[in-house]
């Protein structure tokens, strides 16, 4: 029962977190579940990121595998023999891996329909490639009609595939290399950074295929590694420097709320936050609910989205009346039409009628008082692949979610080491102007790539689900903290970390899904709210910078009225321990004090906090600091 209440605590769900075995075999090294391979390194150094089998549905989510088989044999090597089957057992799956000490790993797949076509958008192997290191790195890259390339992986984050018709790829690092070859299926390469996943992914089929389609026959494919390369001498371990908090140039962040229907609490927690971002529509029927709660805050950035069927003009004009008659006055607008919400290959087709470029001037006229914004409602994947233009617009922005491809909390947690990168490539096509995230959240908000969001009634780790457990538990709130570390030396300049109510919401509020350690609790607030509340804090004061930090920990803070006030979180599932150099007050939110915090909306305010040199991070923990001078 303990065990249960702390998964509870760290994740938000009882299901159960992924197992991994480590596999050494030789100099070659990785993890091993039933779902793929992770982080292949060879002589310490990661050259693969993984290998994976997913098998994606009709919207682009990940088809849950059942496990008919499992055999491991590790007497020689490393041996896996998995049978598997999706689909309801439409779909049999049958899959051996291999991995020797010399440095070869090979897999073999084969997919069998029963009872019929199997319909898929995707199906078979998937390699990914790490982003450190090898973004801008030179990549050989052999053809099916056996024609070489020499080019490189993408410096910039690319809106289109990168390379095509791959048979085989050749790349290294720090003096390792890796050589892998595909065979049984056309495959090609797309800039995973878009959606923030932390690889370059190559895959099967290639986009400009027909998709969705059929499996009607046994279909095998099979992948071959080979990595290379001599030992690396082991470096002493060097001595822990402590934690430096430095003055910078930059002002913390605007912390936003973001609000659409259903999203409105039914009991309030305050939050000094810096503005509302609410979406609407022409004629929707809550509106001015929506503007009465928005009224209460500083500012008010909108979100309109048009029906397609609806003059853009009409439409506008429709949500300027409403916008009038509720006395609420816009700071920001953007406007896109409905299709617009959806995701399009650069080279299209594109929607019919105006895209968001063409409705500037209309956006304009109709809010002449406020900024017009350029960009999209949903990831920076639609961004990069429909660039505003900036002479036409006064701000850039876009949403995030790291579930687009995964799930699991190993493959969310490494999107934080993507959102820098993103960050740098938005700005550039900003040219100058402000840039403001929207929500950046766990949970997908809408799905560009697919007709809906994934259910999530059981409340398990989903892709493409707009309901997440551990939006609510301590890994939400350490993989927030982690979001506004990464805007550090960014031009991001606002963001939204949560709702009022809602799948996103800050705040406990019944609702018809189940929110396991809060229904029947006196519990009324979410570790994550904690997190928003002291970043709201920090508004508009000056940011500071934490060097010195160890690898995992994530740092956000401002100095205020000569105090450093900052968060720091684990943002891995091991104890970490930071160095502070000079005593601070300390206070942790972990599984020891989750009952408390979540229980008192006034928690920062009414905990004891604590003096040390040291802070001790528990897996997924925050902790809230405040010191009269940096740490040099």
């Amino acid at each position: 029962m303990e065990q249960a209440d702390t998964l509870l605590k760290l994740y938000g769900t009882g299901d159960p977190t992924q197992v991994m075995r480590k596999v050494s075999t030789g100099p070659l090294t990785f993890y091993y579940s039933q779902d793929g391979l992770r982080r292949l390194t060879w002589n310490g150094t990661e050259l693969v990121r993984a290998l994976a089998w997913p098998i994606r549905d009709e919207n682009w989510g990940t088809y849950p595998a059942r496990i008919i088989a499992e055999a491991i044999d590790d007497s020689d090597g490393f041996t896996a023999h998995l049978t598997f089957e999706v689909g309801d057992g439409r779909l049999i799956c049958d899959l051996r891996v291999r991995a020797l000490d010399t440095g070869d790993v090979f897999a073999d797949l084969v997919m069998t329909p029963k009872g019929g076509p199997f319909s898929t958008n995707r199906a078979g192997f998937t390699v990914l490639h790490p982003i450190k290191g090898i973004a801008g790195a030179p990549l050989h890259v052999s053809h099916a009609d056996g024609i070489s390339q020499e080019t490189t992986f993408p410096k910039h984050i690319q809106p289109n595939q990168p390379v095509k018709d791959i048979a085989g790829l050749q790349y290294g690092l720090d003096g390792q290399s890796v050589k892998i070859d595909f065979e049984g299926e056309v495959f090609e390469m797309e800039d995973q950074r878009n959606w923030s996943d932390a690889s370059f992914k190559t895959y099967c089929v290639p986009l400009v295929y027909p998709f969705t389609y059929d499996i009607t026959e046994p279909t095998r494919q099979s992948i071959r590694m080979r990595f290379s390369g001599d030992a690396v001498p082991v470096k002493p371990e060097s001595e822990r420097s402590a934690l430096r908090v430095e003055a910078s140039r930059s002002k913390a962040l605007d912390i936003g709320l973001a609000v659409e229907t259903g999203w409105l609490p039914k009991s309030s927690a305050a939050l000094d936050a810096s503005y509302i971002l609410l979406r609407t529509s022409p004629g929707a029927p809550d509106f001015p609910d929506l503007a009465a709660f928005a009224r209460d805050f500083p500012a008010t950035d909108l979100e309109i989205v048009l029906p397609d069927d609806m003059l853009v003009e009409d439409g506008l004009r429709d949500v300027a009346g409403a916008i009038t008659a509720a006395g609420l006055s816009p700071t920001r607008v953007i406007a896109l039409r409905d299709s617009y919400l959806g995701s399009y290959q650069p080279a299209g087709p594109w929607p019919e009628g105006p895209a968001p470029n063409d409705m500037l001037e209309a956006v304009r006229s109709a809010f002449p008082q406020a900024a017009v914004g350029g960009g999209m409602l949903t990831n920076f994947t639609e961004v990069n692949r429909c660039r505003p233009d900036t002479a036409g617009c006064d701000y850039i922005t876009h949403g995030l979610t790291p579930l687009v491809h995964a799930g699991d909390d190993m493959s969310v947690l490494e999107t934080l080491e993507t959102l820098p990168q993103i960050f740098a490539s938005t700005a550039a096509l900003a040219k100058g102007l402000p840039y403001r995230l929207g929500l950046a959240s766990i949970g997908m908000r809408s799905n560009p790539y697919g007709a809906a969001v994934a259910e999530n009634p059981t409340q398990v780790r989903r892709t493409m689900a707009r309901i997440d457990p551990r939006h609510r538990a301590l890994f939400g709130a350490a993989y927030a903290v982690g979001v506004l570390a990464a805007t550090e030396g960014s031009k991001v300049e606002a963001l939204c970390l949560g709702a009022p109510a809602g799948p996103f919401g800050l705040v406990y509020n019944q609702s018809d899904y189940p929110q396991a350690g809060y229904d029947g609790t006196d519990r009324t607030v979410f570790p994550l709210y904690h997190v928003v509340r002291a970043a709201c804090s920090m508004t508009g004061h000056p940011r500071v910078s934490l060097n010195g930090l160890p690898e995992g920990i994530a740092g956000y803070g401002a100095e205020l009225d000569g105090t450093f006030c900052f968060m720091l979180a684990n943002v891995t599932d091991r104890a970490r321990r930071v160095a502070l150099g000079n005593a601070a007050e300390t206070l942790c939110l972990d599984v020891e004090t989750f009952d408390a915090a979540t229980t008192s909306a006034e928690w920062l305010d009414t905990a004891t906090h604590s003096k040390s040199t040291d802070a001790e991070l528990r897996p997924f923990s925050v902790a809230f600091l405040r010191t009269e001078q940096s740490s040099r």
